[in-house]
């Protein structure tokens, strides 16, 4: 951000300052409180924290900046609160994780390799392989084609915002949590998936890519249409993560306003950050009222002491109930704390560690979905009293461990070391493969970026159906590289 607050440098170093005073606190408060041996847990934070500074650094690529904030997020941030500043209980599924400094200094030093080998991947990628270098903006996407068709896209946009989320919200074909009851044609059915998961998004990048190199500038109302797609589509899938797609598409635009040298005002690009947060916020809560009213208690609605009382008795107990505004805001909070995956995982995992092992990692591949049972995970790590309680016949929610804790069901930390890089540097592949067939839009690149490190984080549940994900991430940079073909052959020949 420093060179949108250029001329008031002073407001930039107060906020760096701010944010490093808050986490010296944290680191503090931390080492007071962690039980086991306290050398561990400074040098799991000096690598955690050192994220931060490496998700911005000058040659980053989107994928290592979203995936260095959710690592940091669900391993440093998640264990040094929960520890720190509750009453230490992990509860989003730890199975029999016993609590013990010498269990938790097992835990710190598993998160740590896996953080080192990411950290080390961007790195040989960035000294050995490919880097976004200086480029050029094809002229025919500078005409004044879009200018003179702008309000027909923008409609035309709007009305496949409105038809996919209303149709998703009325046949329920794709929501969170639930299994969908309707019988519905498999192509149609994987069409509004993938537009309300990132091919509305898709499309969103391509205009914000347009309104750069075309207007100059980025229209405020053009901004709350792509905000308004998030919001929208969260709602319909009954999502709390409109943050992500949008946060990636604003980041995308900062970073392609530089790399193209256009000047972005900073006081329209905070309006813009305003208005994601409300958007976010009104989405959550309204989110979290559906989910607790309609179909599902969220796990933060548990008396702490039946969480203790699990320890031994191995009993959740539910209780459905209305929720209020109160509430509503209760959940959230619990979530920015709570459901960022990570930590949970390599805790559970290291409970049942005489499990782990090479053909723990291969049988993990054999598993199906059944919706009536618990996941293979929490089959193996005794995690099925902390999965998501079936309160109506088409609700499923799944523990997941992410992608860290999947590597090191082989209990092998050269294999998750190794292993790391190597996903971490083809995931930078898919994003510069997006770069390039999308004739170097940074704001699209931006979103595949966000969209792997998204998937890696949650990773695990059926983890034989990756090719499905990678074949449908190729698939979305095929069709915005068809939209781009299409719109240079349409403005090449002045049709619209």
């Amino acid at each position: 951000m420093s060179y949108l607050l250029k001329n008031n440098k002073n407001i930039f170093k107060s906020f760096k300052f701010i944010i490093f005073f808050l986490l010296l606190i944290l680191v503090i408060i931390g080492i007071y409180n962690y039980n086991g041996n306290k050398i561990y847990y400074l040098i799991f934070t000096i690598v955690s924290n050192y994220l931060l500074i490496f998700a911005f650094r000058k040659k980053v690529f989107f994928f290592e900046t979203f995936f260095s904030i959710l690592l940091w997020l669900g391993f440093w941030f998640k264990f040094t609160v929960t520890i720190s500043l509750t009453n230490g209980l992990f509860k989003e599924g730890v199975g029999d994780f016993s609590y013990e400094p010498v269990d938790f200094d097992q835990v710190i030093l598993i998160s740590t390799i896996g953080i080192l080998g990411f950290l080390i991947s961007g790195f040989i990628r960035q000294t050995f392989l490919f880097n976004y270098n200086k480029f050029e903006i094809n002229n025919i996407f500078k005409s004044t084609f879009y200018l003179k068709n702008r309000s027909k896209f923008l409609y035309l946009f709007l009305f496949i915002i409105i038809a996919t989320t209303l149709l998703n919200a009325y046949f329920k074909i794709y929501q969170r949590g639930l299994v969908s009851i309707i019988e519905i044609n498999f192509i149609f059915e994987a069409i509004i998936k993938w537009l309300l998961l990132f091919g509305l998004a898709s499309i969103s990048s391509i205009i914000l890519y347009f309104e750069i190199i075309n207007l100059k500038k980025i229209n405020i109302l053009t901004i709350f249409l792509v905000l308004f797609e998030n919001f929208l589509s969260s709602m319909s899938m009954l999502s709390r993560g409109m943050i992500f797609n949008s946060s990636s598409l604003l980041f995308g635009v900062y970073k392609f306003s530089k790399k193209f040298k256009q000047k972005l005002n900073a006081i329209n690009f905070i309006y813009f950050i305003i208005i994601m947060f409300i958007l976010f916020y009104i989405s959550a809560v309204t989110v979290n009222f559906l989910r607790v009213n309609y179909f599902y208690v969220g796990k933060s609605y548990i008396d702490v002491s039946k969480i203790e009382e699990k320890k031994t008795k191995k009993e959740n107990f539910f209780e459905k109930k209305n929720i209020n505004i109160i509430k509503s805001n209760s959940e959230l909070f619990y979530l920015i704390i709570n459901r960022w995956v990570g930590i949970d995982p390599i805790m559970a995992m290291i409970a049942k560690k005489d499990k782990l092992g090479y053909e723990l990692f291969k049988e993990a591949f054999e598993e199906r979905f059944d919706k009536n049972t618990p996941t293979f995970y929490e089959k193996t790590f005794n995690l099925e009293n902390d999965s998501n309680f079936r309160i109506y016949e088409n609700v499923k929610g799944n523990t997941l461990m992410g992608i860290i804790g999947f590597l090191y069901y082989t209990g092998s930390l050269y294999f998750l070391f190794i292993s790391i890089i190597a996903l971490s540097i083809f995931a930078c592949f898919l994003e510069y493969l997006a770069f390039k067939l999308s004739f170097n839009n940074l704001i699209f690149s931006s979103l595949i970026g966000q969209i792997i490190a998204f998937r890696y984080i949650h990773f695990g549940y059926l983890p034989h159906q990756t090719y499905l994900l990678l074949v449908t991430i190729v698939l979305n940079i095929l069709v915005v590289y068809l939209i781009m073909k299409i719109y240079k052959y349409l403005a090449t020949r002045n049709f619209i």
